[in-house]
């Protein structure tokens, strides 16, 4: 079975899909992201191309798309699939990736005049199909991201810049998608879409276009381009493979024609909303007169203010816990030891008096005279 790989590269992250079959509209067998900080090309690609996949299987395409800030990553992934051998390596710019899912839209939906914002952290796309033509405009974004504004302010100042409005806007995306949603919501009468999986959106469109560039090829593309790191380097690699980009720029203006089981989410109308009794159509709002009041309405897409914290309350200190108090030593008399009383003994006779002992040495003489 035919494998087809789509990556796209921005300063935030590296987005993939891997897909069946050699068109890039099968079904998603693996799908990803990692973030750029720290980016580990060969890793990245001992986890896409898993072994235990790949070996039963075989990698028809793969199709690498970056934004202009992220050219050294892109670059050291380009590196990594050189190293290892990879073939059919093609490099899809980000409008050539956006046209072709605005392609695949317009043959699974009714809509024939419609808008495609693809929101990324970089840059902003807007494709716009109208009568089977599609046109790619690019909205760079700042480096730090921060343009809440800039997105929707700079789609709607395109969409007013042609003859008619658009029926329908498509958005999808790795970026606030949600935020540009209600801003639409808020501000243009066209009914507006979200889809599922929008954040691998282009990686899905580079897969499309990669495969069918290989398919046209008639013999195997390697990649020829000097593979260096630098971005300047990066970018001199792009202009040199202009022939394969050429071709799948041609190849998307024929127009790309999903498979029936096209894995391609159905998108989902996030302005639906239960039937109500007819009414007079109110006029279309100006998007030129909306586009002034969006930095009012956009508020929706910054995040809530926080809250003030409430006053703390006041808790009286708990009581302490009881001390222990030890009871008062009682004084214990010691123990005498017990002693024997003396043994007694009987005191010596007392001696005779001198007159006594003279009597008896005389017997005749009485004791009492």
């Amino acid at each position: 079975m035919d494998l087809v790989v789509g990556l796209s590269v921005t300063s935030t992250s590296v987005r993939w899909v891997l897909v069946e079959g050699a068109t890039g509209e099968g079904v998603p067998i693996d799908r990803g992201e990692f973030l750029v900080g720290g980016l580990d090309a060969d890793f990245l690609l001992d986890v896409l191309l898993d072994r235990a996949v790949v070996a039963e299987n075989r990698v028809h395409a793969v199709g690498v798309t970056w934004s202009s800030e992220a050219a050294v990553s892109a670059g050291a992934v380009l590196d990594a699939l050189a190293d290892r051998g990879v073939r059919n390596v093609v490099v899809v710019p980000d409008t050539d990736a956006a046209g072709a899912l605005a392609f695949g839209i317009a043959e699974i939906t009714e809509y024939d005049d419609f808008a495609v914002c693809v929101v990324e952290p970089d840059v902003a796309l807007l494709a716009r199909v109208h009568a089977g033509d599609v046109k790619v405009e690019r909205i760079d974004r700042p480096l730090d991201g921060d343009d809440e504004l800039e997105p929707t302010s700079g789609v709607i100042a395109l969409l007013d810049s042609t003859d008619r409005p658009p029926n329908a806007v498509f958005v999808v995306g790795s970026d606030d998608v949600e935020g540009i949603v209600s801003s639409f919501e808020a501000i243009s009468d066209a009914q507006v879409f979200s889809a599922a999986e929008a954040d691998l959106a282009l990686a899905r469109g580079t897969a499309l276009a990669a495969a069918r560039e290989v398919n046209e090829a008639e013999v195997p593309i390697a990649w020829v381009a000097p593979v260096v790191t630098s971005r300047v380097g990066v970018l001199s690699g792009v202009l040199c493979a202009a022939v394969l980009t050429f071709i799948v720029s041609l190849s998307v203006a024929v127009g790309f024609r999903p498979a029936p089981d096209s894995a391609m989410e159905e998108p989902q109308n996030v302005n639906a909303a239960a039937p109500a009794a007819p009414s007079t159509p109110r006029p279309a709002a100006s998007l030129r007169q909306a586009a002034a009041a969006v930095a009012q309405t956009i508020v929706v897409a910054k995040p809530a203010a926080p809250q003030p914290e409430a006053a703390p309350v006041y808790q009286p200190p708990a009581a302490p816990p009881p001390v222990y108090q030890a009871p008062a030593p009682v004084y214990v008399p010691p123990v005498q030891a017990y002693v024997p009383p003396p043994a007694y003994v009987p005191a010596p006779p007392p001696q005779p008096r001198l007159r006594d002992r003279i009597l008896d040495h005389i017997p005749i003489i009485g004791r009492f005279h």
